[in-house]
This record gives C-alpha cells, structure tokens and sequence, in this order.
C-alpha cells in the first residue's frame, strides 16, 4: 500500500507547545500536537470536513499559495 501523497504541513503552535497539521490528498489530516507540557507528542488522524471552521481557515491561510487550492477541497471550503 503507498502513502497518500502529502499536500502541506501547518504550524499552528506557540514557542512551547506544537500544533501541526499535515494534509494528504486522501481527505485525511495528521495533528500531532502537545495538550500541555506533560502531556507531549500526541499524534490524532481527523478527517478535514470534521474540523471546525476556526482551524480551516488557519490551515489555509498559512498554506502556500500555489496549494490554496487542494487545501480548500480537503477542508471542503
């Protein structure tokens, strides 16, 4: 089985904890994130129609342009 090919990698985090976001064409999202600073490297599988639309618009603000595009399908916006 090959992996989905990758569309782009988000930071959403501050200077001490991670928030990343990676989107794959297969409509599937990997958050690896930190809750706090005892509960660190925590990776969720989401899928982009289930996040809110607070975060859609992050993650696509922050994509690069040339990628805006398959980003806004994967996030259905």
């Amino acid at each position: 089985m090959t992996e989905p090919k990758e569309i782009c990698n988000v930071d959403l985090g501050s200077s001490l904890l991670d928030n990343e976001y990676t989107l794959y064409e297969d409509g599937r999202v990997k958050r690896y994130y930190d809750d706090n600073q005892w509960s660190l490297n925590n990776l969720d599988w989401l899928e982009g129609k289930t996040l809110s639309d607070h975060i859609k618009q992050k993650l696509l603000d922050k994509c690069p342009e040339e990628l805006k595009e398959k980003a806004r399908e994967l996030l259905y916006l």
